[in-house]
């Protein structure tokens, strides 16, 4: 039969798994709009075609939000010169390293499998994005003061009765899908494309490869004034939630430490 102790300590269990649950989400929102804190509806309109800010920030382990790393720290396309954008008080609170990219996401203008850049991969690089794939690597970026997640790759394992082998692979497409209400960016996500993949399993040199991506638009009547509402919903993408709950493990961890 548990002691009593142990019994009175499930409910307080209870109640600090809740409190820290909604401190964390409510931190997450306030670090969110503080990044957005600019984002007045007069500085965010724009005509077909328009170019749109887009960033690429960061990159880290799933498993561990508080590990980042430069998004060019892995060999993926990147311009010339690199040029880092300077940080607003939110940004910094949120340890954002916002730098230019590639990427075209001109407003309302669609794009199927547009070439971003051709690279020569060497046999460190393919050791860093290996690396990065068992480690369940994920990347952020920000289009318009809003921020998207995706994958680096995945990794494959084949069962059989002879034996068993691991296969290592990097998304080599985008796909963007943005939605817009008039002349405003309203939403927009980013989708590792399970269909365009590069093995990287061995340590071999790949001479030429392909990074591409591809842009969709959709209407909606959602206003500017609620297009944060997402972020402050359970509609959270998995990577932020499991990113609560890991800032959530560690706050348990420090208590009855």
């Amino acid at each position: 039969m548990a002691d009593s102790a142990t019994i009175h300590s499930k409910p307080l269990l209870r109640n600090l798994l809740q409190v820290q649950f909604l401190l964390k989400k409510t931190f997450l929102i306030i670090i969110l709009i503080a990044h957005s804190a600019s984002s007045l509806p007069n500085n965010h309109r724009y005509n077909v075609g328009d170019s749109v800010p887009f960033f690429v920030n960061k990159l880290g382990p799933l498993n561990n939000p508080s590990e980042t790393y430069q998004y060019y720290d892995l060999p993926f396309c990147h311009p010339d010169p690199i040029i880092r954008k300077k940080e607003t008080i939110g940004e910094v609170l949120n340890g954002d390293r916002l730098t230019n990219s590639l990427y075209e996401l001109n407003f309302r203008e669609e794009k199927i499998h547009k070439t971003l850049c051709h690279k020569k991969l060497k046999v460190a690089e393919i050791a860093k994005f290996r690396d990065a794939v068992i480690r369940d690597f994920y990347f952020q970026m920000y289009y318009d003061d809003l921020p998207l997640w995706a994958y680096v790759g995945k990794v494959e394992e084949n069962w059989n009765i002879e034996q068993n082998t691991t296969k290592y692979y990097i998304f080599t497409h985008v796909q963007f899908d943005a939605v817009y209400n008039d002349n405003q960016v309203i939403e927009i996500q980013a989708f590792s494309d399970p269909n365009h993949v590069l093995d990287i399993t061995e340590d071999v040199e790949i001479d030429d490869v392909e990074f591409t991506y591809s842009v969709n638009w959709n209407v909606t009547s959602v206003k500017f004034d609620n297009r944060m509402n997402r972020y402050s919903k359970a509609s959270l993408s998995p990577i932020v939630r499991k990113y609560i709950g890991f800032l959530l493990l560690i706050q348990l961890s420090s208590f009855f430490s």
